[in-house]
């Protein structure tokens, strides 16, 4: 996986990696190139839903999800790439959503945070749209990030 280090800003773009990201990719890619400014797909693997599992079968589901985000964030930064961004860095994560999406906007001093809507991870629901409403906007007050979502 191709990643270029970022200095600061930069588009912060979360994704599951489905058909649904879609237009969040493509907007996120709008601002990237509008702005001049790094592109950060970011893929998170958040294994609570294994809490039952054993610990032999959860390293193997883990190993598959990070090779499933890697495959996705290599197809999305071509497509970037494609479009004219020319720095564009793939992330790939363990961890909540919550935490990992704060750590990565201080990491790389993301200034714009692109996301979807809340989704489903197997068996669970991450937020709902309240709580992930919540989760963005006190997001935004403690980081300064500005969010776009995309419906």
């Amino acid at each position: 996986m191709t990643q270029v280090k970022t200095e600061g800003g930069g588009v912060l773009c979360p994704v599951r990696g489905g058909k649904r990201s879609g237009k969040t990719v493509a907007r996120a890619i709008e601002l990237a190139l509008a702005e001049a400014a790094p592109l950060i797909f970011l893929y998170i693997v958040d294994v609570e839903f294994l809490g039952h599992a054993t610990v032999a079968r959860v390293k193997l589901m883990v190993d598959e999800l990070i090779e499933t985000g890697s495959f996705a964030l290599e197809i999305l930064a071509d497509k970037a790439r494609a479009a004219g961004v020319t720095e564009v860095e793939s992330v790939i994560r363990e961890g909540g959503i919550k935490t990992v999406i704060g750590e990565v906007i201080a990491e790389r001093g993301a200034s714009v945070l692109v996301t979807g809507r809340p989704g489903q991870t197997p068996g669970v629901v991450s937020f709902s749209e309240n709580e992930f409403d919540t989760f963005l906007k006190d997001l935004s007050a403690e980081s300064g990030v500005r969010v776009e979502r995309v419906e």
